[in-house]
């Protein structure tokens, strides 16, 4: 029995990056260009502003919590954004400023609800997923808007090999790493996660934390929307559309639980390599972009149904300790 819980340990553990090494090297037996540092890096900078849009939200699953409106936040804000700069002609550096400090509010507000008027996670980001995309409708429109081109031109600004977005976004989960695992707000946010009455009694004041991780989700939010302005170079009606359920489930396959209190922000590494690198390797096999949304489909429930398999296994060890 002993030997059989240690062998279910260390395939939850290590099943991912078994399966993440099969994948590639099966994409690079089948199409030799899927296996080059340039489809890599090309990869990697096509990933960088979803990954910045939902490091913030990894924080509110680690409280227990969920975070449906990310895409929409990220969309109303960069309505808000277009239309300052784009209509008004507001100078840049004051309308990235709004951006994020939109996305921050519209966080914020999202936080309130959960803990003062004490809606649940689900229903209050569910019903904010629509108002906030509604808003930015009718901000923006469903139009295609370009930027100007004094922000678009950074499209392809390097730091060394990589995209500035991409450098920009790594060095957001490493910082994000080291405030969960290195202060104290990361420590009483693994906590809130763990168990809330628990961190309560301990001294925790737990709303303020909950609230704070809905305000860092809404902020990466609008600070991601500007890099996906930059790579497309227009403001468009699709922003953010589907994120809500990629951004969690890439979140899981990281190894975050959705339970909360268990698991690390470097894991948004692991789990948005392995989302992209499936599309990319369909791409350079020639496979239908049509099947793409049912892939992802596929690769959200097995994310879930890992995640919950992961919890049982962990509860049943704790009971029979």
């Amino acid at each position: 029995m002993k030997n059989t819980n240690i062998l279910i340990n260390r395939l939850l553990k290590y099943g991912l990056y078994f399966a993440l090494l099969i994948i590639i090297v099966f994409f690079a037996y089948i199409a030799p260009s899927f296996i080059t540092a340039n489809n890599f890096i090309d990869m990697l900078h096509t990933l960088a502003p979803n990954l910045i849009m939902i490091s913030g939200l990894a924080f509110v699953v680690l409280t227990g919590a969920i975070d449906f409106s990310v895409g929409s936040i990220a969309f109303l804000a960069a309505s808000i954004g277009t239309y300052l700069m784009v209509v008004q002609k507001v100078p840049l550096i004051i309308t990235l400023s709004v951006i994020v400090l939109s996305a921050m509010i519209a966080g914020f507000l999202n936080g309130i609800i959960v803990e003062v008027i004490k809606v649940n996670p689900l229903i209050t980001t569910f019903g904010t997923m629509l108002a906030y995309r509604g808003l930015g409708y009718m901000i923006g429109g469903a139009k295609y808007t370009p930027i100007p081109e004094s922000l678009a031109q950074l499209h392809n600004v390097k730091i060394g090999f990589l995209y500035m977005d991409t450098a920009v976004a790594i060095l957001i989960v490493v910082i994000l790493y080291l405030i969960q695992y290195r202060t104290v707000f990361g420590r009483h946010l693994m906590a809130v996660g763990n168990d809330r009455e628990n961190a309560r009694k301990l001294g925790v004041k737990t709303s303020s934390i909950s609230i704070r991780a809905f305000v860092i989700s809404g902020f990466f939010a609008g600070f991601g929307s500007i890099f996906y302005m930059i790579q497309g170079g227009y403001m468009t009606p699709r922003m953010g559309q589907g994120l809500e359920f990629t951004g969690i489930a890439i979140v899981v396959i990281g190894g975050i639980s959705l339970f909360g209190g268990e698991g690390s922000i470097l894991g948004l590494l692991t789990g948005i390599f392995t989302f992209y690198i499936v599309e990319n390797g369909l791409q350079h096999i020639g496979v239908s972009p049509y099947i793409y949304p049912f892939l992802r489909g596929g690769i959200i429930f097995l994310a879930m149904y890992a995640d919950s398999l992961k919890t049982k296994f962990h509860s049943l060890r704790k009971v029979r300790t």
